[in-house]
């Protein structure tokens, strides 16, 4: 009994659940290179507040300010309107640019090129030739083009229909060839392309018109009302993505490699571009064409991070994707600009991809 009582008594959490998270959490942060990820995960964190804040603040201060009001002088309920809609235009464009990002790394990933986005097999052009072949059999006043859901899951349904079809005939039979696949996206396009084009020169002016509106990023005329439809399915395939991260650091190391650690390689892609094709469809439908959102968050990601491993490398693209969007609207607002928000993405995104190309030629 003396012996016992003698004894040190245990510190106390050593085998608690308590204990170990503590000890979890000391050997993360004993890691420089954890450190410096949350430091970045931190800051882009409050860039994107700063992003969100000065877009509320572009859409009611700022612009009561330059009607000579003050919040107090406002007619009453005009805050609540524009909140009304603010607050549902930055969920579409959180959750927008959040599954560009995530496709968009994933696509990457099973291509095996960094200079590549989904919207190369043909998304944008199916989503502009859909809107503009709605309007020109059925006109603007259709039911099919005028109702935000009719609409919405037409345009959705017939971008997931054509991937999956393309899909089909291309990775048949276990023939995963992707470059075919990237070719034979690039020819849809162009064809789909020059019959947009053509139908939208033979349309009357009123029509053209609501096809620009239609097809243009611009989150001022963007329809919320769909936005509880398309956020769940976002949802869902930003999370069916984020659950395979380990098989992605697999997938990433090349297709034999892969297959000598046990993952089904041509399966996996197949699974792989069907989740693009779903989320690239919904994300489209909803927002509209941002061609290099995804790429320019991918991209800026890897450079920050500087890691491997997909799953930090998800949440690093994603808070950038957002980033990008919200504060390009934001100072795009607070600007009074006319310019489309998706102009100046694509302007910066063309100029990183010749960037890309010109660094891995040099490599």
């Amino acid at each position: 009994m003396v012996r016992k009582l003698a004894q040190p008594l245990p510190k106390a959490g050593d085998n608690s659940i308590i204990g170990h998270m503590l000890n979890g959490i000391k050997s993360f942060f004993s890691k420089p290179a954890n450190v410096r990820m949350v430091i970045v995960f931190l800051l882009l964190a409050a860039a994107i507040a700063g992003a969100v804040w000065l877009y509320i603040f572009s859409r009611t201060d700022l612009r009561l300010y330059r009607l000579g009001m003050t919040r107090d002088e406002a007619p009453p309920g005009a805050i609540e309107s524009i909140m009304g809609r603010t607050l549902p235009a930055l969920y579409a464009m959180a959750a927008s640019a959040v599954v560009l990002a995530v496709i968009s790394l994933s696509f990457q990933t099973i291509v095996q090129s960094r200079v590549l986005t989904p919207s190369m097999i043909g998304f944008d052009s199916v989503f502009v030739g859909t809107q503009t072949a709605l309007v020109f059999v059925f006109g603007a006043g259709s039911i099919l083009f005028a109702d935000p859901y009719i609409n919405y899951f037409i345009t959705a349904g017939i971008m997931i229909v054509v991937s999956m079809v393309m899909f089909s005939f291309i990775l048949r039979s276990g023939r995963n060839n992707i470059i075919f696949l990237l070719m034979f996206g690039l020819v849809l396009s162009g064809i789909i392309g020059s019959g947009t084009r053509y139908l939208q020169v033979i349309m009357n002016q009123s029509d053209f018109f609501q096809v620009q509106a239609a097809t243009s990023v611009n989150i001022n005329n963007m329809n919320t009302e769909i936005i509880g439809i398309a956020i769940p399915i976002m949802v869902v395939v930003v999370f069916a993505t984020l659950w395979r991260h380990r098989r992605y650091d697999v997938m990433s190391l090349g297709s034999v490699q892969a297959k000598s650690l046990g993952i089904p390689y041509e399966r996996e892609i197949t699974i792989n571009l069907v989740i693009i094709a779903i989320g690239m469809s919904v994300a489209t439908a909803l927002i509209g064409s941002l061609t290099f959102l995804g790429l320019l968050a991918v991209n800026s990601a890897r450079e920050i991070m500087k890691t491997h491993k997909h799953l930090p490398l998800f949440i690093a693209s994603a808070m950038m994707a957002a980033l990008a969007l919200i504060l390009g609207e934001a100072v795009r607002v607070f600007f009074e600009w006319a310019i489309p928000v998706t102009v100046i993405i694509n302007l910066v995104g063309c100029v990183y991809v010749f960037y890309l190309i010109l660094k891995e030629n040099k490599t």
